[in-house]
């Protein structure tokens, strides 16, 4: 039973959502890193950089990779967005007692060293 004694229930900030935000504001950067890695590569492909049907075979692949990769980056922020939508903004204080912990291990940006 989740109730005060008196027949109410203290509401309170959803902290699942906070940490829905703080994790969604932590990874956009690395989102948008995975969205782009491969721009300068495409970009020295698209200048010359290397010409013939090897080249031309290389540039599809590295085209291709790219889409998937910025396509699993969208994937993952829509993820979190939708997460984030579906939590209500407050629950009930007894809801926040207990349970695992949303992420139990930290993520550390990408290049961070960590």
């Amino acid at each position: 039973m989740c109730d005060d004694g008196t027949g109410t229930h203290e509401m309170v900030p959803n902290p699942r959502k906070e940490r829905l935000r703080t994790t969604l504001t932590h990874l956009a950067p690395d989102l948008e890193a995975l969205r782009t890695a491969f721009d300068p590569a495409e970009r020295a492909m698209s200048a010359g950089a290397w010409t013939g049907r090897p080249a031309d075979r290389f540039g599809d692949g590295l085209s291709a990779r790219a889409r998937r990769l910025g396509r699993a980056a969208e994937q993952a922020r829509e993820q979190l967005l939708e997460e984030l939508a579906a939590e209500p903004e407050e629950v009930r204080r007894c809801e926040t007692l207990g349970g695992a912990p949303f992420f139990p291990l930290s993520t550390p940006p990408l290049g961070s060293g960590g």
